[in-house]
């Protein structure tokens, strides 16, 4: 069951067998979704990447150096998110979906299942078991990108009058224009309209 506000996230517990250990947030993502494609569940390690710091975790190889069968661990569960961009084939991402033209210039719209997309804390209110995807979409002139830039590191860009935003387990978006698209840092075709699920509970995440 996604996570309900008061209510304690994860618990602490042996490390089972079978625990993938991945490099980064579209590593996990591309461990999680083959697993679901076999009908079955993941636990999964991760070294780096703005999933691991959304939860608190610590960046680099020491997270899997000390994750042994048996070992106690913190056992976190996580959605998993699902995009199609212009209606094409489904994708996963576990922290975030990214559109954007050059320097972003116009239309331009992110979905954040994690709190951070590198330097900048971009969903203060994403969670990534809550069961619902944080978006933030529109377009800024220049000095206006500039700014949001700036206060973006603090998690306080938003509200903005030309940004809506939305918590929701579904999410569409036409960005008017063919835009690149990023799932957890990796690039796509590019894409018009974008839109996401998201799934609760497919995974788990250990954390030493």
């Amino acid at each position: 069951m996604p996570i309900s506000k008061g209510e304690p996230w994860g618990h602490r517990g042996p490390v089972p067998a079978g625990v993938v250990s991945c490099a980064d947030d579209a590593a996990v993502a591309d461990a999680v979704w083959a697993a679901t494609q076999r009908g079955g569940s993941a636990f999964v390690s991760v070294r780096t990447g703005d999933l691991l710091r959304t939860v608190g975790g610590t960046q680099g190889g020491s997270n899997d150096s000390s994750i042994e069968v048996g070992a106690d661990a913190l056992l976190l569960p996580m959605d998993l998110c699902v995009a199609r961009c212009d209606d094409g084939e489904a994708k996963p991402f576990v922290a975030h979906l990214v559109a954007h033209r050059r320097w972003w210039q116009g239309n331009a719209a992110v979905a954040m299942n994690a709190g951070w997309l590198g330097e900048w804390y971009l969903g203060p209110r994403a969670h990534p078991n809550d069961g619902l995807i944080d978006t933030t979409a529109g377009s800024l002139p220049l000095r206006q990108r500039v700014e949001a830039g700036r206060r973006a590191k603090l998690g306080n860009h938003l509200p903005h009058p030309a940004l809506t935003t939305s918590r929701r387990q579904t999410w569409s978006h036409d960005l008017g224009q063919s835009t690149p698209v990023f799932l957890d840092g990796v690039a796509r075709p590019k894409a018009r309209r974008i839109s996401v699920e998201v799934v609760p509970d497919v995974f788990t995440l250990v954390l030493p």
